[in-house]
């Protein structure tokens, strides 16, 4: 296993005004070793940014967490979680960013392990999935970033206390030695204990020496690192809970008998059917309120921690919707070549799409039987709910672009008809995610 925990940090010598830097190398267990490169953090968005996360993948070094604050910037308050798929790196910076999940409302999503004990991310669709495999894991000061999150997920977490690099470490003189030790020990009991971790579990942790990884067993993962914490999980149960204790109890053993049972009419009676629909109904209505919260604390904590309330419309390019023209006419080849583009089949049709990015919207390109493989048809979309502000933003650089629209209530739809195309904009109020505003543009 990859072990590359390391520990940055200066103390005084016995002189108050005389400091060293305790250097960093990469230690691997396997006894062999190689310089580390930073982090790749990423922002995860799907198809119109509905689903927003942070993959934060590899050695963690210092100026990761300036790359994960600017991320979380860009993004308004619309990333939800976190994935860890770190073998270690620098403690305190991995500290750093575990705070900023903290202060963020950040879930975080740790690999999932097999029957046999190894982490598994191959089968996630999510964003999960590693772009080196040995990433597959999340250890070390890894696992004190994870930990920062108000929900957490994943049950392969490995651990050992933090420590200083070979070499300026070993100079030291033993009474130094072990006040450096101590310092750094009671930095990480210091965190641990901010982030809610029982002390048993902390002595756990500070006493795997750094030459071995402790592989925290599923039982002590599902008990302290699964979920919301504690308090959260009793506060969102205690505000969002619709079904009572019997009514539970019936929800399950309805569930057990329609698993058990060779068809769903056998299952049940008709009565049994109305309940558990009138069970399933609550049960809808508890999981909403849990996701309305969790997006309400969520924006305050962005409002806190950066001091400015998010938006949709503040860093948003609505200019890539009109310049969206540009599309028509062009091969599928060519696109895919120059773009980050990517083929996306349904049924019989094949498409071109790109996902949303922090300022961009989806864009999907389609071609018709006539002109296969060239677009003749181009549909943007926004992310759900869009503000009265980001209409009125988009709606004003469109018209900008293409002049006033030709026909159109001005409210809910925009028409542009010349001769080259015809486009439409339009507020859709149903979706699976919400409202969204859509842009089509067809070729003449």
């Amino acid at each position: 296993m990859v072990d590359l925990f390391r520990h940055k940090r200066s103390r005084a010598r016995a002189s108050s005004n005389t400091f060293w830097r305790l250097t960093v190398t990469a230690v691997f267990v396997a006894a062999c070793s190689r310089e580390a490169s930073a982090a790749d953090i990423r922002p995860y968005i799907s198809g119109n940014g509905s689903y927003r996360a942070i993959v934060i993948e590899g050695n963690i070094e210092r100026g990761d967490f300036e790359t994960f604050v600017r991320i979380m910037r860009e993004n308004q308050g619309q990333i939800s979680s976190a994935y860890c798929l770190s073998p270690g790196g620098d403690f305190y910076e991995a500290m750093k960013i575990g705070r900023a999940m903290r202060a963020l409302a950040l879930h975080s999503q740790a690999p999932m392990r097999d029957p046999s004990g190894r982490p598994v991310c191959e089968d996630d669709k999510m964003g999960q999935s590693p772009k080196d495999p040995k990433n597959c894991t999340c250890a070390s000061a890894g696992f004190f970033m994870h930990i920062g999150a108000i929900h957490r997920g994943g049950t392969f977490l490995a651990v050992h206390r933090p420590y200083f690099a070979k070499g300026a470490f070993g100079t030291l003189s033993q009474g130094e030695a072990e006040k450096a030790f101590n310092a750094l020990q009671n930095s990480a009991r210091e965190y641990t204990g901010e982030m809610g971790v029982s002390q048993h579990v902390q002595e756990d942790v500070l006493g795997t020496p750094s030459d071995r990884a402790l592989i925290l067993d599923e039982k002590t993962v599902k008990t302290y690192f699964w979920g919301d914490l504690p308090y959260r999980h009793e506060w969102l149960q205690n505000r969002c809970a619709r079904l009572s204790d019997p009514e539970k109890a019936r929800n399950q053993l309805y569930s057990n008998r329609l698993r058990a049972a060779r068809s769903a009419t056998d299952a049940l009676s008709k009565e049994e059917w109305a309940d558990l629909k009138m069970l399933q109904s609550k049960q809808d209505a508890e999981l909403q309120c849990k996701v309305t919260v969790s997006k309400q604390t969520r924006a305050e904590a962005y409002e806190k921690y950066f001091n400015q309330r998010p938006s949709d419309f503040g860093n948003r390019n609505f200019a890539k919707w009109s310049e969206a023209v540009k599309y028509l006419g062009k091969s599928f080849y060519e696109l895919m070549s120059e773009e980050k583009f990517e083929e996306d089949r349904f049924l019989d049709q094949v498409s071109l799409k790109r996902d949303a990015t922090a300022s961009a919207p989806v864009i999907l390109l389609f071609d018709s039987v006539s002109k296969p493989r060239i677009v003749t048809s181009v549909a943007l979309a926004s992310t759900p709910n869009p503000s009265a502000e980001f209409i009125r933003r988009l709606t004003k650089i469109v018209e900008g672009a293409w002049g006033r629209e030709s026909s159109g209530n001005r409210a809910t739809e925009w028409r542009w008809d010349n001769n080259e195309f015809s486009a439409i904009l339009k507020y859709q109020p149903k979706s699976a995610d919400g409202p969204y505003v859509s842009l089509r543009i067809d070729a003449k």
